[in-house]
C-alpha cells in the first residue's frame, strides 16, 4: 500500500471577532451545524460540501479546519470560508497554517512489535500492548511521530507537511529494513 493523506489539520485567525450565530444564518453553505455540547465560548461548524473538510470557526475569530484529504483541499476550504465571508460584508484577514497532516502506509509485512522495541530502542518507544496495541515511536531525528502495528501498518501523525509525513514514511522503511528483511 502507497502511504496516503487521511487527514490535514490547519487552524488560523481571521483577525477580527465574529457573531457566529449570524454568520451561520447568512452564510451560503451545504453544511452549517452548532455543537450539541456545551461549548462556553460560541462556535459554527461549516463545510463547503457534504463529504469535505471541516471548519470550526470560534467566536474570537480563530478557526480549525480539519478532515481534508490533501493540503490543497483543505487551502481551498479555508479560501471558501474567507470568500462566504467577504460576500457577507465581514472582512477578514486570514492566517493559514498547516498543523498536521497524517499519513498512513504499510510495510508490507507482519511485524514483532517486541523485536522493533528492541531495534528501534527503549528510550524512543513507548509499547505497553495492555493500552494500546501498537508501538509508538518518537525518533529524536524526525519531525513526527510514528504509530507502529503488528499487521504492518504504520501511522504518521504530527508532521508539519505532506512531504515531512512522506518522507518520515520512508525513512522508517529504511531503518526498519534489517528486521523487517528478516521476518
Amino acid at each position: 500500500m502507497t502511504p496516503r493523506i487521511v487527514n490535514v489539520v490547519a487552524s488560523g485567525t481571521l483577525g477580527r471577532e465574529l457573531d457566529v450565530y449570524t454568520v451561520a444564518e447568512d452564510i451560503d453553505a451545504p453544511v452549517v451545524k452548532f455543537p450539541e455540547t456545551s461549548y462556553s465560548h460560541p462556535v459554527v461548524y461549516l463545510r463547503s460540501r457534504e463529504e469535505g473538510p471541516m471548519a470550526t470557526v470560534f467566536r474570537s475569530g480563530s478557526y480549525h479546519i480539519t478532515g481534508g484529504d490533501s493540503v490543497e483541499e483543505t487551502e481551498e476550504l479555508k479560501k471558501w470560508l474567507v470568500t462566504r465571508l467577504h460576500r457577507l460584508g465581514i472582512e477578514v484577514d486570514a492566517t493559514f497554517d498547516i498543523r498536521n497532516v497524517v499519513v498512513v502506509g504499510d510495510l508490507a509485512t507482519d511485524v514483532d512489535l517486541n523485536q522493533l522495541v528492541v531495534h528501534l530502542g527503549l528510550t524512543q518507544t513507548e509499547y505497553e500492548p495492555e493500552q494500546f496495541p501498537g508501538v509508538i515511536y518518537r525518533p529524536s531525528g524526525f519531525s513526527c511521530v510514528f504509530l507502529i502495528f503488528a499487521s504492518g501498518r504504520v501511522v504518521v501523525t504530527g508532521a508539519d507537511s505532506a512531504d515531512t509525513a512522506f518522507n518520515g514514511f520512508d525513512q522508517l522503511k529504511t531503518e526498519l529494513s534489517p528486521i523487517l528483511d528478516s521476518s
